[in-house]
Order: structure tokens, then C-alpha cells, then sequence
């Protein structure tokens, strides 16, 4: 491989914010705070699967 293939193109990671979808590089250090806080949704740790479901589920019986 040589020097010229090395190089990757830069990849600009877009997200939604008050509304609308910006480029997460053109984030003020609040806003980019908030967007690192953020919690990625996973099948795992929704509310309809697992021992938490279930939990719920008695309590509300």
C-alpha cells in the first residue's frame, strides 16, 4: 500500500439538533457536551425485553 492510499476521506457525523440536522463538527461545546451524554437505543435495553420488563409488569398487576 503506499503513501496515496493510505489517506481515508474525513467522515462528518450529522446529527438532529432543536430541530434540525447539522453537522455534529459545527456544534458549540454545549450542544457537543449534550450530543456525547446521549444514549444510543439498543433491542437489549428497551422496556419490552428483559428481567426490567418483567419487574414492571408484577408491580403494575
Amino acid at each position: 500500500m503506499t503513501a496515496e492510499n493510505a489517506q481515508r476521506t474525513p467522515c462528518e457525523i450529522f446529527s438532529r439538533s432543536m430541530g434540525f440536522i447539522r453537522p455534529v463538527s459545527n456544534f458549540n461545546i454545549g450542544k457537543y457536551s449534550e450530543f456525547c451524554e446521549r444514549k444510543t437505543f439498543t433491542e437489549a435495553n428497551s422496556l419490552t425485553t428483559g428481567q426490567r420488563h418483567c419487574e414492571l409488569m408484577k408491580k403494575a398487576a
